[in-house]
């Protein structure tokens, strides 16, 4: 008898509520479950389930070492799983956790090919609130750096660097003044990111700080990105996060040389006692797309 076998094997009487099924799913006879589950009671000294010949019922210690040892047997089997893989050959669940504007502007950019590479990998992006503690529920938390979070339960990693600069549609430049200087910029319409206050305080490298303006607000980046595209304004964003729009040529720099300094993002995972071989996939892969991913970035010339 071992505790792995016997706690996959009551988790299996559980979840079809007999031993004659449980044991055709395993594939032994019900007299073997039987025995694996006298055993498990025998070493913890309570009486996990109330057998009669009719019905199987668990008792209050077996719900709770049912939902614990679920838990630790699929992870156990995903490292088994992981450790015998090729990395080719990886599958299983990874699952994300970003912020609304890094998971559906940055993120998507590299996960249709990530997907390409091992696709028997599926993948869980979820939603997070940003400057939200790591979640031991998700493989991968991604976030700017959390500077007050320390935890002997996590690692870190910087998984890739950005810096902000002004975009906007071409439409936009051709329809409003030129702009030559980063002070015409704070007379110009910026679309804001944000949940309030149509005015923003913005410092550049050198220390070269504007007061910017406008009359369009929002916490949905895919709005802000697409109020660009439509000539609403100008925008403070980074090249990767409006790739598509910048090499389909709908969004161009606008003073170029004018950025922010740089950021980085971050990627937070539990630091386990095994080696958990989708999560550092998926990091070096976004760690090496991200570094040779340069956007086609054509520069603005009005019409004459």
């Amino acid at each position: 008898m071992d505790w792995i076998t016997c706690a996959n094997s009551f988790i299996t009487v559980v979840e079809h509520g007999s031993l004659a099924q449980a044991a055709n799913k395993l594939n032994t006879s019900s007299s073997a479950l039987s025995k694996r589950l006298s055993w498990l009671e025998k070493q913890l000294g309570v009486q996990l389930l109330k057998r009669t010949t009719r019905h199987l019922t668990v008792t209050d210690a077996g719900q709770l070492f049912y939902q614990r040892s679920v838990l630790l047997v699929n992870d156990w089997q995903q490292m088994l799983a992981e450790t015998t893989a090729t990395y080719g050959d990886v599958g299983g669940i990874l699952r994300l956790g970003a912020p609304l504007a890094t998971g559906s502007r940055l993120l998507v950019n590299y996960l249709a090919e990530f997907s390409q590479c091992y696709p028997k990998i599926k993948i869980e992006l979820h939603t997070v609130t940003p400057g939200q503690v790591p979640n031991l529920n998700l493989d991968v938390f991604i976030s700017s750096e959390i500077t007050e979070f320390n935890s002997c339960s996590y690692i870190a990693t910087k998984l890739l660097s950005y810096c902000n600069g002004f975009y906007a549609a071409p439409t936009y430049l051709e329809n409003n003044p030129p702009i030559t200087t980063a002070e015409q910029l704070c007379q110009h319409n910026y679309l804001l990111f944000g949940d309030q206050d149509h005015q923003q305080d913005h410092i550049f490298e050198h220390n070269q700080r504007l007061r910017l303006q406008g009359n369009f607000i929002t916490s949905n980046p895919e709005a802000l990105v697409a109020g660009a595209v439509a000539g609403m304004g100008l925008i403070l964003t980074s090249s990767q996060t409006i790739k598509r729009e910048l090499d389909n040529g709908l969004l161009v720099p606008v003073l170029p040389t004018l950025k922010q300094p740089t950021n980085a993002i971050y990627a937070y995972y539990p630091k386990l006692n095994y080696h958990h071989v989708k999560t550092k996939l998926f990091i070096d892969f976004i760690k090496q797309k991200s570094a040779l991913s340069i956007p086609t970035t054509p520069l603005f010339t009005p019409k004459k």
